[in-house]
């Protein structure tokens, strides 16, 4: 019987180098009765393991309809790391899904707006993805708004004239690069938001980033008339256990790894408000 809470093999596709630190890994889980029983909503993580090194909670970059379970993951860390040196074949051990997903009944009616910055826009292609595969078209596109810090930065670079498809797609950079010709803008993420129309009382915005980016975007979009109870941020701490026993990811009164990472920001405003909280 199927326990996410227990780890399990899934081994290793293939592997997709988006930029020097960050790849996507598609898996496939060995067992064939836990494959029947998986299954996740976009915008929920699983705990990936290197046995003898540890595990760490990484988002799902893939949506359930994609054939593959896909994480996209940057190095930063002692297990990120030894994932970093697992080649096609390999076999990683993975619990999950854990966490709250993208509230994707909120958009029924209403115009959606994705804003990613960096890695953040992880979490957010599995729903992108989902959207792709589903959108009925003739209705107004939805947004979708990403900054990097350089255009050697930019994550799921040759998937975006895809996304064009169905999204009304602005990209930014902090800055320039000159080993990479840049046609997009330049500027914080937020200044995106000029470049753009929308009813801000008819639009749900997900959003995933750097929390600079989040302190910056969020007031913005509230000052711009966007309902805070329309907003849904998705919060990175450091998630040991998936499930709010360890207390590692302890945000206010509530463990991102179990009440979120998908928050309303009027459920966490007051404690955004705190830093190193």
């Amino acid at each position: 019987m199927y326990d996410k809470t227990i780890p399990f093999e899934a081994k290793i596709r293939w592997i997709k180098r988006e930029t020097r630190d960050t790849a996507t890994y598609a898996l496939k889980i060995s067992d064939r009765e836990i494959q029947r029983a998986y299954s996740f909503s976009p915008g929920q993580f699983n705990m990936l393991a290197v046995p003898g090194i540890g595990e760490s909670a990484i988002s799902i970059s893939s949506c359930p309809a994609d054939r593959d379970l896909m994480h996209t993951i940057r190095v930063a860390g002692d297990v990120t790391t030894a994932i970093d040196r697992l080649n096609v074949g390999d076999v990683v051990g993975v619990r999950g899904p854990f966490g709250s997903g993208w509230p994707i009944e909120e958009t029924v009616g209403r115009d959606l707006m994705i804003i990613a910055g960096g890695l953040g826009i992880a979490p957010l292609r599995s729903i992108i993805r989902q959207i792709l595969k589903s959108h009925p078209g003739g209705s107004r596109a939805p947004v979708l708004l990403y900054g990097t810090k350089t255009p050697k930065d930019v994550i799921f670079r040759d998937e975006f004239p895809r996304y064009r498809d169905v999204f009304e797609v602005h990209l930014t950079v902090d800055r320039a690069d000159p080993e990479v010709y840049w046609r997009g803008e330049m500027g914080v993420v937020t200044a995106l938001l000029d470049r753009v129309t929308f009813n801000p009382l008819n639009t749900v915005v997900f959003m995933c980033g750097p929390e600079i980016m989040v302190h910056r975007a969020v007031p913005e979009l509230v000052a711009r008339g966007v309902p805070g109870e329309k907003i849904f941020i998705s919060l990175e701490r450091n998630m040991d256990c998936g499930s709010g026993i360890c207390g590692h990811c302890m945000f206010g009164p509530r463990f991102v790894c179990k009440d979120g990472p998908v928050f309303r920001f009027t459920d966490v405003e007051q404690f955004l408000k705190i830093m190193e909280i």
